[in-house]
């Protein structure tokens, strides 16, 4: 069912009403938010991409700005501010703006509001990172990523905000991945490389996106860790077909593709599996990256085994013809199903 952006919100309201008073179960109300589904025209469309650069833009100017040690020192000596002074300004400018934009929430689009969350949440790391700072460890730290991963999620959960959850996850992995290394003997931690340490990874979010949908206060962001798992494991699992479980390239320069080759079959297996599963449940999002995986696993065996022996020509050809057909059956769907999209 399609409706305007008032009448959408209206009805969204009073289906978590319901789910909060128990006239309906959570697997009911996760069905009805499923079928209200908001008109979109091509100019929503176009703002909601504007939107996504927007907050691509912020974050290149936060990192530059914050990587330019410089600039930051002549500031801080300039107003002659402590770190943390400058922790609680950043703080407080935070709380003030969470709290401005959950006021006005009903007046920005979904793509807007979430702008401002990663305005808000760019602040608040920045007030953490000068915390930091005068307790021991600032933001190259392993102890950093773990704190600023348990306050964006925190921000997340209070705010309702799809984008500081990615930025939780994005700062779990980054912790996972510097306290692995900083624990690791040779490159291995427990015995494992970076490429199959981050493969349980994706596993760990995956499990976490299924627990998620069990706890109605963390739903909302259900779909979105589940992707965000999905693209972990299948470009962990991807590298370690390429490179095994050695770890260092001298290690794996000095053995033949072929004693990675059972690495290929069970990342080839694995993608198959998802594209199977992907269909039987419908799920879009498991199906293409099951096809994708696949053929990218086909094209990395291609490099490794036969790139000295076949001839260029024909191998872009094939790369040319099994991309053409890809491209028509991804139109084929879209004529096929209805331009309405769940908002969900």
């Amino acid at each position: 069912m399609e409706l305007e952006k008032n009448e959408w919100k209206a009805l969204k309201r009073a289906i978590s009403e319901w789910e909060q008073q128990g006239k309906i179960s959570h697997d009911q109300a996760g069905e009805l938010r499923k079928s209200v589904l908001l008109k979109r025209n091509e100019r929503q469309q176009i703002a909601q991409y504007f939107f996504i650069v927007a907050i691509s833009c912020t974050i290149l100017a936060f990192g530059a700005i914050f990587i330019d040690e410089k600039l930051l020192e002549k500031i801080k000596s300039y107003f002659a501010l402590s770190n943390v002074v400058i922790a609680l300004i950043s703080a407080v400018l935070g709380g003030l703006w969470f709290g401005f934009v959950k006021k006005r929430r009903e007046h920005y689009s979904i793509p807007a509001y979430e702008v401002y969350m990663v305005l808000g949440g760019l602040v608040s790391l920045v007030s953490l990172v000068y915390f930091c700072k005068d307790i021991g460890f600032g933001a190259s730290h392993n102890g950093f990523l773990i704190v600023a991963f348990v306050v964006l999620l925190a921000e997340a959960i209070v705010l309702y905000s799809r984008a500081l959850w990615i930025g939780a996850i994005l700062a779990l992995m980054g912790w996972f991945g510097a306290f692995t290394e900083w624990q690791s003997a040779n490159n291995l931690f427990l015995g494992v490389n970076y490429p199959m340490r981050f493969t349980m990874f994706g596993v760990l979010v995956i499990a976490l996106a299924f627990l998620q949908s069990r706890l109605p206060k963390l739903s909302f962001t259900q779909r979105i860790t589940y992707i965000s798992g999905l693209i972990i494991f299948f470009v962990g699992l991807w590298g370690v077909s390429i490179f095994g479980n050695f770890g260092s390239l001298e290690e794996w320069a000095k053995v033949r593709q072929t004693y990675v080759l059972a690495y290929s079959v069970v990342f080839g297996l694995t993608a198959a599996a998802a594209f199977y599963f992907g269909i039987k449940y419908r799920d879009d999002a498991t199906r293409d990256f099951g096809v994708f995986f696949l053929i990218l696993n086909l094209y990395s065996r291609y490099f490794e085994f036969f790139w000295d022996a076949m001839n260029k020509g024909m191998f872009f050809l094939v790369l040319a013809v099994s991309f053409y057909f890809i491209g028509r059956q991804i139109e084929r769907r879209k004529k096929s199903r209805s331009v309405r999209k769940p908002v969900l």
